[in-house]
């Protein structure tokens, strides 16, 4: 048998499979070539302190999307979306420092096909991002990066208030001007809900000088006082407790609530301070508003501060959970037995 003449085929068959694999390899394109920057975002991270607004859009499927836009003003940062209210700060700079501390670990897809699976979709086109944009004072943009889905279980990446930025993560982002994607490590906040960004603070005052509470008026008015450091009736210790740890869900004008039912209580202090909450029941939801009063014969300083105190809350009214009705609502048996 001539082998010469059964070999020759062998060849050529081999040789046309060597041209398809590298014809294959020269057209392929990569996914993650790309070497991956030590910081995400070094060209904003130079500049953070010129940072001026902060918008953060969540997508919301066919609903469109969400967008929160912050904005620092010389007492703080302040929401658009709530007139202006100002808006939780410690959230707001920590979001600013995340950003510039974001780090790329690995490279990935720059196919724009792929972006779904990954969630950097825009918002706007049915998207899962998450896209956080930073501009300076004349309105430049400085930043606008797109967060998509954890590298980890999604079920995980729901971030609450109150544990956010305990621990580094895993997540994939790009640039919102670019097609490459990256693995990246830090603390960027997912949470949607508007009670995340609004200022958590309530109208505070020296918690040893509280010397009586005011509930209700008229027929179903009722009070306790504070002596030698006893409360003459014994659930005032606990709902002061859980009433320092009340936190407003959402905010609106007070005007544009209807107060005229409205039960209030009020925390009379030694100095002279006194704070006024009037609560009212709306559907499913309390809506609140406060005032703070100094007596005629305080003084100056405590005349002062509740003139701050009304500059800052008076006008508006906070909104509460209807779980929230023993604390904001109590009837005279909640403090009984």
């Amino acid at each position: 048998m001539d082998m010469t003449r059964l070999l020759r085929p062998l060849a050529l068959l081999t040789a046309a499979s060597l041209v398809l694999a590298l014809t294959a390899l020269l057209g392929e394109r990569p996914v993650n070539a790309a070497a991956p920057p030590q910081v995400l975002l070094a060209d904003y991270a130079a500049r953070l302190d010129q940072a001026a607004t902060l918008e953060v859009t969540h997508g919301r499927g066919l609903s469109g999307a969400w967008r929160l836009l912050l904005r620092r003003t010389d007492s703080g940062w302040t929401l658009d979306e709530r007139w202006n209210y100002p808006a939780n700060d410690e959230l707001v700079n920590e979001t600013l420092l995340a950003l510039a501390d974001l780090k790329a670990l690995e490279a990935r897809t720059a196919q724009t096909d792929w972006h779904r699976s990954l969630g950097l979709v825009v918002p706007e086109d049915l998207g899962a991002a998450v896209r956080f944009r930073v501009s300076d004072g004349a309105g430049r943009e400085m930043a606008a990066l797109l967060l998509g889905k954890e590298q980890q279980s999604e079920s995980e990446a729901t971030q609450e208030v109150k544990n956010y930025g305990p621990e580094l993560r895993q997540f994939y982002v790009r640039r919102e001007d670019s097609t490459q994607s990256w693995l990246a490590r830090g603390r960027l906040p997912r949470n949607p809900d508007i009670a995340a960004w609004i200022d958590p603070r309530l109208p505070r005052h020296d918690g040893d000088k509280l010397q009586e509470l005011r509930f209700g008026s008229g027929d179903e008015a009722f009070s306790m006082r504070r002596v030698g450091g006893v409360w003459s009736m014994g659930g005032a210790q606990d709902w002061l407790e859980r009433f320092d740890a009340l936190r407003p869900d959402d905010v609106a004008r007070a005007e544009a609530i209807d107060f005229a039912t409205a039960r209030p209580f009020t925390l009379v202090y030694e100095d002279g301070l006194s704070l006024t909450y009037e609560n009212v029941g709306a559907a499913t939801v309390i809506w609140s508003r406060m005032e703070a009063r100094a007596a005629a014969n305080a003084r100056p300083e405590i005349k002062v501060l509740a003139a701050r105190l009304n500059a800052r809350f008076k006008g508006w009214a906070l909104r509460f959970s209807a779980e929230r009705t023993p604390l904001l609502l109590p009837a005279k048996r909640d403090f009984e037995g």
